[in-house]
């Protein structure tokens, strides 16, 4: 009788893999299959036992955050949900109310239900979300479908570094999802996971974009992907890009993006290099998705929520007034013109080639409506918006 496998963490026994370390053997091997679980015999009663959940009870993660507290505020007045569980890591309910009302606020967000919304103070790396066991199961008893918005956005720290509240906190979030009744889960993934793909990728030696987020989100992605494709696990798994401002508004995180830094250094020097554009999704849009997709019967296993329509730098060049030149024009400009730190953080590697690794085709769930996709007015109403600094380097 084969081996069924073992769980990656004691509290998580749902999904049985290979091997203790699985996630850390797939890094090492380049290896997606190994990130393929079994499920349980206790998680397959589950599936078979519970039908599939409806939209009622909404559990968002990183309730919070620039995604997060939107799609709050979105789901709040979706017809059909009645409750909306906002999770935010504070140490008391209404100072996570204050913190909630300022993240709308800063991105003017107006329309929500807060009588539908109830903050739901836990933390999903932790066992059981850090709730007590009465808490923990009448929750998973209440809720119907997970959003799991929550991340780490920092690119300078490693994978194991990253491991126990994102990878394992992951594992926590699935293992809700498969106790007591099924629950349908929407991951946030990341474009960042298509950087690894060859066997070189995998061998490179951490950088600002070869880093051990982009290695914790390929980690999820294959993980994720594989309940999809291969289960009855109701999980849609989005390839997320950059997600910039509301296609009304605009505003979004500015310069905390990499992508707005580049922009920033390209604005500086004068010049941006000739080639595709990174693929983006305004905020609204993206969470136009994850409800979309959350309100039907059979969720599709992935999503790509990226701009419909590609572009190229080209149409940056002509909105701030700059060149457009060869990438090698683009790079001697600005490691003659930044300093060697700025350089390093975010023009280490070809972003050229990066961007032509990541942009795939967009996947939308059906219903939406794509005519959004202006290029150019979205970028124009983006550039007025984010405040940009001049970093390039006195004359000598």
């Amino acid at each position: 009788m084969p081996d069924p496998g073992v769980p990656l963490v004691e509290d998580c026994p749902s999904l049985l893999f290979a091997s203790k370390f699985a996630d850390v053997e797939a890094l090492a091997r380049g290896n997606p299959a190994l990130l393929r679980p079994s499920l349980s015999d206790q998680a397959q009663d589950v599936l078979a036992g519970s039908e599939l959940p409806c939209q009622a009870v909404s559990l968002v993660l990183g309730g919070n955050g620039f995604v997060g507290a939107q799609l709050v505020a979105r789901l709040s007045v979706t017809p059909g949900v009645e409750k909306v569980y906002a999770s935010i890591r504070d140490s008391g309910a209404q100072g996570a109310w204050d913190r909630l009302e300022q993240t709308w606020a800063t991105y003017g967000v107006t329309v929500m239900n807060r009588s539908k919304i109830e903050i739901l103070p836990c933390d999903p790396g932790r066992p059981r979300f850090g709730l007590t066991r009465d808490r923990y199961e009448r929750l998973s008893a209440h809720v119907d479908q997970v959003f799991n918005c929550a991340s780490s956005t920092d690119y300078s720290v490693s994978y194991l570094d990253l491991r126990n509240d994102w990878v394992i906190g992951l594992l926590r979030v699935l293992e809700f999802c498969l106790h007591l009744r099924q629950k349908r889960l929407s991951y946030l993934g990341s474009i960042g996971s298509y950087l690894y793909e060859t066997a070189e990728d995998f061998r490179r030696a951490d950088s600002w974009w070869y880093s051990g987020y982009c290695q914790m989100k390929w980690v999820n992605a294959a993980l994720v992907g594989s309940l999809a494709r291969d289960t009855a696990v109701p999980v849609t798994l989005f390839h997320t890009p950059y997600v910039l401002g509301a296609t009304t508004l605009g505003r979004d995180p500015g310069r905390h993006y990499s992508w707005w830094r580049i922009i920033e250094i390209a604005r500086s020097v004068g010049a941006v290099w000739d080639g595709p554009g990174m693929d983006y999704c305004p905020v609204d849009k993206l969470v136009e998705a994850l409800v979309a997709n959350a309100c039907v019967r059979n969720l599709m296993p992935e999503i790509r929520p990226v701009n419909p329509q590609p572009y190229d730098m080209a149409l940056l060049a002509e909105l701030m007034g700059l060149d457009c030149v060869p990438y090698a024009d683009f790079q001697e400009r600005t490691e003659r013109s930044v300093s060697p730190r700025r350089y390093q953080a975010v023009l280490s590697s070809n972003v050229d080639a990066l961007v032509r690794k990541t942009c795939r085709p967009a996947l939308y769930p059906p219903s939406m409506d794509l005519a959004w996709g202006d290029n150019r007015k979205l970028y124009g109403l983006y550039l007025d918006k984010v405040r940009l600094k001049d970093v390039a380097l006195a004359p000598a």
